[in-house]
Parts: structure tokens; C-alpha cells; sequence
């Protein structure tokens, strides 16, 4: 106890005297030249010309529609953060509590206002007359096509006229910012703001960190800039914190994503050029391209007959040129010479759906979804198609749920609830079925071994669920010897040892209870004057006996006997007499004994 006691006054001690702080060095990853950072993107590639692509190729359109329709589909909805809430110490509880557990304060309920203005801000429509659904799925496509999209929250500060200070705020508006000119105002190391300050009452005043940190205009303070957006009609807007939320989808870093699209560009302009390929070979009705060779002895001939030929095509379209050659030497023909293979020779259909596979593989977008049901493979492999979607639509949602929403809200002061998505249960009714199965077929072979299957009601789900317990102890045999039904008919005990009595004259065992003779039948007067034992009550006492040792089924050998050993093997009992099953207990040899003072030898 003194030992704690000195060095707890040595820590306290020490406390009171100056301290030298050192920190771990931050680590130093330039990334950039310190200001306005710009997105890393392939050679050659731009935004811009990752949105065309994206609005052209039919098939990356359709994936993307189809992801972004699953996710929004059914809406979303607030719920309580908690049910309970210490006022004192801010614990949290999911359950119903009269006082706090931890401090024993007073506890609240969620406050109902704080959603009052969110709820009607949500159902309007901004300035660009969008409702806050739309907002969500322009945002989803930005994810998908350049991984990068900022939200912006409009805000409405309320300023003291004589102090100049912003009292409080609300935000107004929700506004979509476009990738394209939204940019990240960063240091070297990926760290927001520490290049420009700006006054939230004079957007124009704009300042770097070397200068004072007062506005011109009315003296309040500057704040760091974090975010701008370079299509102000060539005058660039600045935000501060907490006026712009960036988000990244697929690969997250301290600045900017990086783009699905611009990944899958090569397989995505391909599909653009096959399809340009069959639209031109339709819309123009041209061969693939090839040479015509004739062989002939009269070079000029052919060529003015072929000038003819080019003239009138070029009149009518549809002519067919007609060619005759003479035969007589042998040595004139006409033979096309082809550049490219037709579409089958090009495996045309084959190539387009490897790369469909690939892109709508990325996004985790089934072909079922796509409307593509000769590919799905039956119903085992259409389940397993919705459920990779499900999973894929669950990881989009959690990019709301998780740090868009909660930002969100807190920026509107809202932390007794949240916002979230409901879940996609798009799920077919043969899997749901073949999970029930599968159920059932588990609580039948558990009520085989044993086990109580009790079906579980209340489930929130369609599924069938069971518990399994244990089956209650089977009764003990009382002590003496006696069997579970009682003592013997006729008053008399069995004999000590749960034995057979010593054999008298001739081998019989003796009357038992005094009156019953050996041989006669149960249910019988014992005796004259004896007790009548039913016969419901002597199948009780004495069950018939089951062969196979334990008396636990049938064996369809017969029973087992007893074999001579003169030597222990691998996993035989100590004893040289190997006896199936353990031995008889006391209530079983009383039972034998009963029977078989029912049926003496030579009966």
C-alpha cells in the first residue's frame, strides 16, 4: 500500500512540473503542389470524356441504371438512434430504462422537433427544382462513372448588425456539385484548406495564409477554404468547412477517387465501336471491305467497263453490275479478296458478351437484372444472380447510411436520429423455399438423435426457424433394487443383490408373494385369497426384453452373445469376456428374474 501510495504521489507531483511535448512526426507523402489539387486520371482521358462514354455505350448505361435503381427504389425513412438517453452522462440504451445504469441520472426520449424542418426540407424542391431523390441518384452516378461526388449544403447565416458576427445558420438547399469543376483546396500532405481564407459574409475577399486573417469589409474573421468550384462563369466560388461533403465509392484516398469508368475505358469504347460498326454496315448496306481481282488479257476493256460501272452505282445504289468472261483460254476470272471476316467469323456476339460479363461483374449487376435471361442458368443460378446483386446494392448503401447521411444531418443538427435506406429484399421465392427445406430437414434429424424441435414464432422474416433443447432426464431407479413401477407383486422384496433366489429341489424357484405357482398365467388368483395383478401393470413391471444389450432397437442378427477372449485387443475392456453393451442394471435384473419365473425350464 505504500508503494501505491508513493507512486501516486510521484505521479501527481510530476503533473505540477513543466513538460517537454514531442509528437510522432506526421509522415510526409507529398502529393501535389500545395492549392487547388486536380484529379489524377489516365493520359489522355478527361472527365468530360468519361461521362460521354458513359451516356453512350449501351451496355455500361444499363448497368449503371440498373445499380442505381435498386439502391433508391424503395425510398428512405428516419429512426431512432437510440430509445433511451442519459441527460447527465449521455449514455445511450436500445431498451426501456427508468434511470441511467451508469450515473443514475435522468433518461430521455428522442426529440421528435429535431426532424421537423429536416422532413420539409427533404420533400422540397431546390432552386434547380430537384427534389432530394434526384439529388441522390445524380450523386450515385458520379460515384460510378469518376468515384468523386460533393453535396452542397446552402446555407442561410443569420448575422448580428452591430457585432457582425453569425449568430446561427440553416441550411436552405441541397445541391448536387459537378465533378467537373469541383475541386479539393489542399496542402502537400492531403490535409483540407491551408492555402486560401475567405469571410462567410464577403465571399470576395479572398486571402492566402500569409496575410491577416480579418476581412476588409467588416472585420470579422476569415475562414479556411476547402473546396471551389472553377465554373463560376470565370470567377471562382470558395466554400469553407462544413459547406461541401466529397464522397468516394470504390476507392477512397486522402483527395480524390479513382474512376470505374476509366479502368474499363478500353473495354467500354470497344463495345462503342462494334456498335458503330453494325450501324454503319446497316445504315450504308456495304460488304466488308475487300479487293475485286480479274485476271484478264485486255487490261484496258476492264477498266472502262468498270468506269461504267462506277457510274451508274453511283446513280443507282442498287445496281448489280454484270460481268462476262471469256472462257475459251482459260485465263479469265473474277475473284473477290475479302479484308474481314464476317460478324459470325469474328465471333461477334461471343466477344460483346465477354465484355458485358466484365463490366457488369465490376458493378456486381447480374444478367437477370439486365434482362438477359439465357444467360441466368436455371432457377439455382438465377438465386445466386440476385443475391450478388442484393450484396452489391447493400455495399452502395452503406456509402449513405454511413457517412453521407450522418454528415448530413449533423450539419442540420439532428443526432437523435438517422436517415437510411431501406433494404433491397429482392429475393426469389425458390431460394426462400429451398432454405425452408433445408430448415425442415435439419429439425428432422435432430428429433431422430434425440433433441426437442420447438418452432420459433414472432420471426420478423417469412423463414421457418426451430430451437432444439434437451429431452428432460429419464427417472432414476429407486433405492434397494426395486423397479420404476414399485416392488413386486405379493409383498415379497427381491432378494438382496438383485439375483435370482437359490434354486429348490428340481431347480424351481419358489412360490413368490406365497400363493402364485410356477407356470400359471398372469392375472390369475394368487393363492386362493391372493392379489389379482392386470396384466397393463405386469407389462409394466417386466417389459419384454429387446436383444442387442441395451435394449435400444432390433438387430436383425439377433442377439448377441458373450465371447471367450484369451487376450485383450485393441479397444477390448480389461475383462477377457466381452459383453455388448454395459452391464444389466438392477431394475433390469429384477425384471428377468420376474420373467423368468414365468417361464420355467421344460415349459
Amino acid at each position: 500500500m505504500a508503494d501505491d501510495d508513493s507512486r501516486i504521489s510521484r505521479f501527481l507531483t510530476t503533473l505540477g512540473k513543466p513538460f517537454k511535448r514531442k509528437e510522432t512526426p506526421t509522415p510526409t507523402m507529398p502529393l501535389w503542389t500545395s492549392g487547388i489539387q486536380e484529379p489524377v486520371m489516365a493520359q489522355g482521358i478527361t472527365i468530360p470524356a468519361l461521362y460521354a462514354v458513359s451516356n453512350e455505350c449501351l451496355i455500361l448505361r444499363t448497368v449503371l441504371a440498373k445499380l442505381r435503381q435498386e439502391m433508391f427504389r424503395r425510398g428512405h425513412y428516419f429512426e431512432k438512434r437510440f430509445h433511451k438517453k442519459c441527460t447527465e452522462c449521455g449514455e445511450e440504451y436500445t431498451h426501456d430504462v427508468a434511470q441511467c445504469e451508469t450515473c443514475e441520472g435522468p433518461v430521455r426520449d428522442p426529440d421528435h422537433d429535431e426532424i421537423t424542418y429536416v422532413k420539409w426540407l427533404l420533400n422540397q424542391e431546390n432552386s434547380m427544382e430537384q427534389s432530394f431523390i434526384h439529388i441522390l441518384h445524380e450523386i450515385e452516378n458520379d460515384l460510378n462513372i469518376v468515384d468523386d461526388a460533393f453535396l452542397i449544403f446552402v446555407k442561410e447565416y443569420y448575422i448580428d448588425p452591430e457585432t457582425t458576427e453569425v449568430m446561427f445558420f440553416r441550411v436552405k438547399e441541397l445541391v448536387r456539385g459537378d465533378p467537373i469543376f469541383m475541386r479539393i483546396v489542399a496542402d502537400k500532405r492531403g490535409v483540407r484548406g491551408g492555402r486560401y481564407k475567405v469571410c462567410r459574409i464577403h465571399r470576395d475577399d479572398v486571402k492566402t495564409h500569409t496575410e491577416d486573417d480579418t476581412c476588409d469589409t467588416c472585420g470579422s474573421e476569415l475562414h479556411d477554404v476547402q473546396y471551389v468550384n472553377m465554373a463560376g462563369s470565370g470567377k471562382t466560388q470558395y466554400y469553407i468547412k462544413g459547406e461541401v461533403m466529397h464522397l468516394s465509392k470504390y476507392r477512397p484516398s486522402k483527395l480524390y477517387g479513382r474512376s470505374p469508368v476509366n479502368t474499363m475505358w478500353r473495354q467500354a469504347m470497344t463495345l462503342t465501336a462494334m456498335d458503330n460498326y453494325i450501324y454503319t454496315a446497316y445504315q450504308k448496306r456495304r460488304m466488308p471491305k475487300g479487293i475485286i481481282s480479274v485476271t484478264t488479257d485486255n487490261l484496258e476493256s476492264m477498266k472502262s467497263f468498270w468506269k461504267s460501272v462506277d457510274e451508274k452505282m453511283e446513280r443507282d445504289p442498287h445496281y448489280i453490275p454484270k460481268v462476262g468472261i471469256e472462257s475459251q483460254t482459260g485465263r479469265g476470272g473474277v475473284q473477290w479478296i475479302k479484308f474481314m471476316d464476317t460478324l459470325d467469323e469474328m465471333q461477334y456476339m461471343a466477344v460483346r458478351d465477354e465484355i458485358r460479363n466484365r463490366i457488369a461483374a465490376y458493378f456486381g449487376v447480374s444478367s437477370v437484372f439486365m434482362v438477359d435471361s439465357g444467360k441466368s442458368g436455371g432457377l439455382n443460378n438465377e438465386g445466386m444472380q440476385i443475391l450478388v446483386t442484393n450484396r452489391a446494392v447493400e455495399y452502395g448503401q452503406k456509402v449513405y447510411t454511413d457517412v453521407l447521411f450522418p454528415k448530413m444531418l449533423a450539419q442540420m443538427g439532428v443526432f437523435d436520429w438517422k436517415l437510411t435506406l431501406y433494404p433491397n429484399e429482392e429475393e426469389d421465392e425458390i431460394t426462400r423455399l429451398r432454405r425452408d427445406e433445408q430448415e425442415l430437414n435439419v429439425a428432422q434429424r435432430m428429433t431422430q438423435l434425440g433433441f426437442i424441435a420447438e418452432l420459433v414464432d414472432g420471426e420478423s422474416s417469412d423463414d421457418i426457424r426451430f430451437v432444439y433443447s434437451k429431452p428432460p432426464p429419464a427417472p432414476a431407479a429407486p433405492p434397494g433394487g426395486a423397479p420404476p413401477g414399485g416392488a413386486p407383486p405379493g409383498g415379497a422384496p427381491p432378494p438382496p443383490g438383485g439375483g435370482m433366489p437359490p434354486p429348490m429341489g428340481g431347480g424351481m424357484p419358489p412360490p413368490m408373494g406365497g400363493g402364485m405357482p410356477m407356470g400359471m398365467p398372469p392375472g390369475m388368483p394368487m393363492g386362493g385369497a391372493g392379489p389379482q395383478m392386470p396384466p397393463a401393470m405386469m407389462r409394466n413391471i417386466m417389459p419384454p426384453s429387446q436383444p442387442g444389450g441395451e435394449g435400444m432397437g432390433l438387430r436383425n442378427r439377433g442377439p448377441a452373445a458373450p465371447q471367450r477372449r484369451t487376450s485383450g485387443g485393441s479397444g477390448s475392456p480389461f475383462s477377457n469376456v466381452q459383453q455388448r453393451g454395459p452391464p444389466p442394471s438392477i431394475g433390469q435384473q429384477n425384471s428377468n428374474a420376474l420373467l423368468n419365473a414365468r417361464n420355467y425350464k421344460g415349459a
